[in-house]
């Protein structure tokens, strides 16, 4: 299938700039311009602008995930195993956290005592 800039942001939940700028910086180019002048996507595209949207979301700046992607030993598979890891990771603190401010929570209402080391679990090191 092919997008337009407009579907391909609306779907991915990111700016129409955004899509302009990764162009601008040779981060996402289209698949082509058609006739009209609008930039089109194709699945390429799509399968390298989720990628580039996984790296945005560890916090990876756009210049060291130009540098990945366009590696010539970027291997695809083995990006999505570290998203997923990191991703497992993540979701870990979030949990930790979370129980933390039920522990907390609980604290407060006078029904557990906490140590103080306690009320720091889930906080990153």
């Amino acid at each position: 299938m092919e997008y337009t800039v407009q579907k391909l942001a609306k779907m991915a939940g990111i700016s129409t700039r955004t899509l302009r700028y990764y162009d601008e910086i040779n981060l996402l180019k289209p698949a082509r311009i058609n006739s009209s002048g609008y930039r089109i996507y194709g699945q390429a595209e799509v399968d390298k602008l989720q990628q580039i949207l996984f790296y945005r979301e560890m916090g990876v700046s756009l210049e060291q995930i130009k540098e990945i992607i366009n590696d010539p030993g970027f291997d695809v598979i083995q990006a999505l195993k570290g998203h997923r890891e990191k991703l497992l990771e993540k979701r870990k603190q979030i949990d930790l956290l979370i129980s933390n401010v039920e522990k907390t929570i609980a604290e407060k209402e006078g029904r557990i005592t906490m140590s103080d080391k306690e009320k720091f679990e889930g906080f990153k090191k």
